[in-house]
């Protein structure tokens, strides 16, 4: 039985040992004042900041395969749905190492992976159609 989270409708093999769908950096800046004061500078965070991390294993070679080709992909979005009832179109997150691969030690199968996707827009949230709540 394969995972209910996909990506581009390839399900993993099994449900990932970490998923953290609600990563990434809030926007703005914290500035120290030579006086002893600080300014807070907060702009909040949108859909497209969000960052998911996913990491688990894999015990099917084509899906391995199947992965490592969206990968390879140049400036293309993909859908990602999990089991929460999340549904994003995200990218593999550029100028970082987003999927990185290596065997499972002992396993002629297995596949240990980890994933950052950047969110590009949010289709369903929590079970929602209309996609992320606004900040106001």
């Amino acid at each position: 039985m394969s995972s209910q989270v996909s990506l581009n409708g390839i399900p993993l093999d099994i449900d990932p040992e970490e998923y953290i769908p609600i990563g990434g950096r809030r926007r703005g800046s914290v500035f120290r004042l030579i006086d002893g004061g600080t300014v807070y500078q907060d702009r909040g965070i949108d859909a497209s900041d969000l960052i998911i991390q996913v990491v688990g294993r894999i015990t099917s070679l084509t899906t391995l395969k199947s992965l490592y080709a969206l990968y390879r992909k140049i400036g293309t979005t993909f859908t990602f749905i999990d089991f929460k009832g999340n549904q994003f179109t995200v990218i593999f997150s550029p100028g970082q190492e987003s999927f990185v691969v290596s065997p499972i030690r002992g396993s002629t199968v297995g596949w240990e992976y980890r994933m950052l996707l950047s969110v590009v827009s949010v289709e369903k949230w929590l079970g929602d159609i209309g996609g992320f709540p606004s900040s106001t």
